[in-house]
């Protein structure tokens, strides 16, 4: 049975460990959010945020949720055939995807990047995450912008080696932990250990333990900054008077 979230994270190692009973989704005031590089919503939640840290000075705890983990299955697929003698084709109808970001106002980086498995670049970002001060924040910035802006493979560490050099982050400590998977099971594969810790999509915003959003737009996810506020207020006045 899994411990029910504190009111403020301990620093427990096993906190982050989701193979571990003290394993929490996060604290009643702490922003916890879900991802994986790859997929396309997270681009968009990494992009929100940033603006929710800048608007209400609120940090996140990020975490992976490795949508193609070790030992499942995964070809890219193979590039379409192109038809010469065929008609010009008619625009694409929009999809949900594509509706919710020109709602958004955003404009998506073209072209898009292929899938690749990102296993190596999560095992990079709880090294980061653990080093404390803002390495984790240029860390996890610089290889969100190499794989969407710059197209660049993310699964290979040497251009995660190359992303910390730049950054001025410890590139030899980082892939040794890399390499040692001293962090794996810190990160939630998909589909099974991530239902069971109730995260069912990416990026999943967790505002404390009372309020869920999944591929939200940033209007819903400033109003539950805006709640997480005030509940994170009541819950540190309490603790201070008890």
């Amino acid at each position: 049975m899994r411990m029910p979230p504190p009111l403020e994270l301990t620093g427990d190692p096993d906190e982050r460990n989701y193979k571990s009973a003290n394993f929490v989704l996060g604290s009643l005031t702490t922003v916890t959010l879900y991802h994986d590089y790859i997929c396309p919503w997270c681009w968009i939640g990494f992009i929100h945020a940033q603006r929710l840290q800048a608007q209400y000075d609120l940090r996140f705890d990020w975490r992976g949720a490795e949508l193609i983990p070790p030992g499942m299955p995964y070809e890219a697929a193979p590039p379409k055939p192109a038809n010469l003698n065929a008609p010009p084709a008619s625009p694409a109808p929009k999809g949900r995807f594509d509706l919710f970001v020109q709602t958004e106002g955003l404009v998506m980086p073209e072209p898009r990047p292929k899938f690749v498995r990102t296993h190596s670049a999560l095992l990079g970002a709880e090294w980061a995450w653990h080093q404390g001060g803002d390495v984790f924040d240029r860390y996890n910035a610089a290889v969100y912008r190499a794989y969407w802006e710059q197209q660049k493979d993310i699964g290979e560490v040497a251009v995660l080696v190359k992303l910390a050099e730049e950054e001025g982050i410890d590139a030899e400590a980082m892939t040794r932990s890399i390499r040692e998977e001293r962090y794996n099971d810190n990160i939630v594969p998909f589909d099974d250990a991530a239902y069971a810790t109730g995260i069912r999509h990416v990026p999943t915003f967790l505002f404390g333990a009372e309020e869920s959003l999944a591929e939200a737009n940033y209007s819903d996810l400033t109003h539950a900054a805006e709640r997480f506020l005030f509940r994170r207020e009541r819950h540190r006045a309490r603790k201070g008077s008890g």
